[in-house]
Formats: C-alpha cells, sequence, structure tokens
C-alpha cells in the first residue's frame, strides 16, 4: 500500500516521502501547530514569519551551528549540507525545545522540503528521518 494512502496533508505544502515517518504535515504535529499558530491565518509552518528567519536565514543558520557543531566535532564542512543539518536543529528547537540526546522527531514534509530547496544536494540524495539507534 502506497503512503500516500496514510498522508493527510492539510497545509497544501507537503510532498510525497521516501519512508512513512516522513509523511507528515505541520498540521499534524502539536508543537508546530503550537508555534505555527502564534501567527493568526497562516496555514502553514513555512508561512510563519519566523520560519524564515530560524531556519532558513544563512548568518542565524552560520551562528547556530556553533552551538550544534559540538555532536560533530565540527567537522560538517561549510556547505549546503550544514545548512540542512542546523536548520533542522533549528526547527526542532524553535518547536519542541531541547529534546535531550538521541531523541528525535519527524519533522514535516514542508518544512523539509522548503529547506532542502534552499540548500540541495549536490546529488539530489537526502539521508530522510531516522529514529535514534
Amino acid at each position: 500500500m502506497s503512503s500516500s494512502v496514510f498522508f493527510r496533508c492539510q497545509c497544501r505544502r507537503c510532498h510525497i516521502m521516501t519512508t512513512l515517518p516522513e509523511c507528515v504535515c505541520c498540521d499534524e504535529l502539536m508543537r508546530v501547530q503550537e508555534t505555527r499558530d502564534e501567527i493568526d491565518g497562516i496555514a502553514c509552518i513555512t508561512e510563519h514569519p519566523g520560519f524564515r528567519t530560524v531556519c532558513l536565514d544563512v548568518f542565524v543558520l552560520r551562528t547556530a551551528y556553533e552551538g550544534y557543531k559540538q555532536y560533530h566535532n565540527g567537522n560538517i564542512p561549510d556547505s549546503p549540507k550544514r545548512y540542512r543539518y542546523t536548520a533542522y536543529r533549528q526547527l526542532v528547537r524553535w518547536c519542541w525545545g531541547f529534546l535531550g540526546k538521541n531523541v528525535r522527531v519527524p519533522l514535516p514534509s514542508c518544512a523539509v522540503n522548503l529547506i532542502r530547496s534552499t540548500f540541495p544536494a549536490d546529488d539530489d540524495v537526502y539521508t530522510g528521518f531516522n529514529y535514534s539507534p
């Protein structure tokens, strides 16, 4: 059965993702809904004025990476991959706060796709979501 049978996008900006856990809309995640609903009249977290600043602004991401690089010994070179990594971490911190070591949550497809289109991989290959080992 196709994952699209289970994927119910309410924000109209999501895409079918590679795995079922990745096929989640911002409207399905309570913490993302709460952040989105800080601003009246928007249907998608990517429409929130804070999204561009928190998750897509290169200067913010460069600064934020300084706080995250300890987890990778600073081994991610300045690249679209580093910006994607940092943008995902920023989205989690913005919506959920600090989750703790090895705690992961699926991110909404709409946000992941906008981050990927802003900071694309050269080979168009992405790791995708994985639960903690």
